[in-house]
């Protein structure tokens, strides 16, 4: 007997050596889909799978690889319900003899469900007073459409709307606490229900602020935009939210309603801020081929007094060109979103058309009239003295500036889309003996289109055109009519020659102006980007621009430095209509912020 046994056991065990190992070493493997024709789904299939994402770390034994291709399913399966695929089923199989190994996804997606069912059910034991109206919400305001595939992201996206919604109609506190989600097999098709509780139509209450130090709580209260006692509105909070992000004086902002209502409607309301550092000192750096380098300074309060007032100093020195101003802004003067602004200012400069020196103090009043839309006016007095020009004397001017501003665009220094518009007139009135009148025009449109869904391509167009209507041209201040050639306007020619020019290709200055830009902006990285830009106008001594004249062109290249403030520009602009005895090969330009 234990003759037969031992012989037993070796023949097993001579079978066993025989057979496949299937716990041999692995070095690598291959997977192959089955199953799924449609690219997109296969792409979301390959981006799911572990198969895939750990195919360079394979496991050691083929029973391990066994093991992570079953575990494999249960994400594939999630992948598919994505697609509105509910009744998929997934095989894995392995084929040892193929070298590598080769792992095989039978995929049997089945019929994509559509949606047969959506109801909003509010629960039966919460009466609230007045009850919100779900009878006023369509498929259209949830986004969705009977029919269709029942996407998860599509159900959720509805949960979000309606949440929205009731929010916005002035409930806050509004709740799905049960989402009913039903799959009819005999169908193919999904039904959802949502039970809702709606919570009670709330009303703002009194508001806590918390986290001041050197803020008057004064200040922020003026930034509120709701009144207690008003229905509740999300919008208002953000209005407030962006409010005193704008002041710059605190580094977080919280607002938040408290989780329960007082007295089953009144919602009070809670505002947590933590103050930033309210002085800055900065400077900088800056070159163009005319000014040549320069230097920019700047110091800042953004608290005076307590109550959000700036003080600011900034200076800016070049070789030709001198300039500085002291800023004193109050913000909310006399009423909420008006601000009123102090400015002095100290200005030389030396350009082939005159030299001036001068100084200027005016008040102005600045309203923000909506999200979009902004205006100013005030008045102003400025002394100059005007030298090597056609015009060499003393002036002393009172203006009353009037500027309107509109914006959608998406930023300041560096838009990548939306578009802006900005009118400025400015009627100017010598009070000294000889008396004479003339006003300023100029109206300047911008527009940034992205060319890809990234917004990293953006193609920017701009278009001013400016008329000085009253006195005669030779009774204009030199520097006060209109020149063009700059890092700004036509890119390319001589700093601010770009007008009629007289004896010796002198620059003249114009009464009527017409100028516009085009660019390609192109962001290559998060840091670096480049443009290339084409720019034509001219500058006319009548009061509306002679179009049988012609237009002087430019074109250049620029190379971009993002940064937190806006990016570093470096451009380099080569006029097109270059003109003997008045423009060079090129400029060069450094600044900060585009172009436009």
């Amino acid at each position: 007997m234990c003759i037969k046994k031992s012989i037993a056991t070796t023949c097993l065990l001579i079978l066993t050596l025989l057979q496949p190992n299937i716990t041999q070493a692995l070095e690598s493997y291959e997977v192959q889909f089955e199953g799924v024709s449609d690219k997109s789904t296969l792409t979301l299939l390959k981006n799911t799978s572990q198969l895939i994402s750990l195919k360079d770390s394979p496991p050691p034994t083929t029973s391990a690889l066994r093991y992570r291709a079953d575990a494999d399913i249960p994400n594939l399966i999630k992948a598919l319900h994505s697609l509105a695929y509910y009744n998929a089923k997934i095989e894995t199989h392995l084929n040892l003899e193929h070298s590598p190994v080769l792992v095989t996804v039978t995929i049997d997606s089945g019929p994509v469900y559509p949606l047969a069912h959506f109801q909003v059910i509010p629960l039966p034991d919460c009466q609230h007073n007045p009850p919100f109206p779900y009878e006023t919400i369509s498929f259209q305001d949830l986004g969705i459409s009977l029919g269709e595939p029942a996407l998860p992201k599509k159900i959720l996206g509805a949960e979000d709307a309606l949440l929205q919604r009731m929010n916005e109609e002035g409930y806050p506190l509004a709740a799905i606490k049960q989402r009913d989600v039903t799959a009819d097999q005999h169908s193919k098709s999904i039904s959802v229900i949502l039970h809702v509780d709606s919570g009670p139509q709330t009303t703002f209450g009194p508001t806590t602020i918390t986290g001041c130090q050197t803020v008057d709580q004064t200040f922020i209260n003026k930034k509120i935009a709701w009144q207690e006692g008003k229905i509740y509105t999300p919008d208002k909070v953000e209005r407030t939210q962006n409010a005193l992000e704008a002041t710059g004086l605190f580094s977080s902002i919280h607002i938040t309603p408290n989780e329960k209502a007082e007295q089953g409607q009144t919602l009070p309301m809670s505002i947590q801020v933590v103050e930033s550092k309210h002085r800055s000192i900065g400077a900088g750096f800056s070159y163009s081929t005319d000014l040549g380098p320069g230097i920019i300074g700047q110091w800042e309060h953004r608290n005076f007094r307590g109550m959000g007032e700036k003080l600011s100093f900034k200076t800016s020195l070049w070789e030709n060109k001198q300039e500085g101003s002291l800023l004193y802004l109050k913000p909310d003067y006399l009423q909420s979103g008006q601000d009123l602004l102090w400015l002095a200012e100290l200005h030389h400069e030396k350009t082939k058309g005159f030299t001036e020196s001068s100084c200027s103090i005016s008040g102005t009043l600045e309203k923000q009239i909506n999200d979009h839309t902004r205006i100013s006016y005030g008045g102003m007095y400025k002394g100059m003295s005007t030298s090597h020009s056609d015009d060499n004397r003393q002036f002393n001017l009172f203006k009353t500036p009037f500027q309107l501003r509109w914006s959608n665009a998406n930023n300041l220094l560096d838009p990548t889309k939306g578009a802006t518009l900005n009118l400025k007139v400015i009627p100017s009135y010598q009070f000294l003996s000889p008396q004479f009148f003339y006003c300023i025009q100029t109206l300047t449109g911008s527009i940034y289109h992205p060319l890809t869904s990234d917004e990293r391509i953006v193609l920017a167009a701009k278009g001013t055109v400016g008329t000085i209507f009253g006195n005669s041209r030779d009774g204009i201040p030199p520097s006060e009519r209109f020149y063009a050639g700059s890092e700004n306007t036509l890119r390319g020619y001589n700093y601010m020659t770009v007008s009629p020019l007289g004896k010796d290709y002198k620059p003249l200055g114009g009464r009527s102006m017409m100028v516009y830009s085009l660019e390609a902006r192109v962001r290559q990285s998060e840091k670096w980007g480049w443009t290339v830009f084409y720019d034509i106008g001219n500058v006319y001594s009548s009061p509306i621009p002679q179009l049988n004249q012609k237009l002087l062109q430019s074109a250049g290249v620029g190379l971009r430095y993002h940064t937190p403030v806006g990016p570093v520009r470096f451009d380099v602009a080569f006029p097109l209509n270059r003109r003997p005895h008045v423009d060079s090969a090129f400029q060069l330009y450094l600044s900060i912020g585009q172009a436009f």
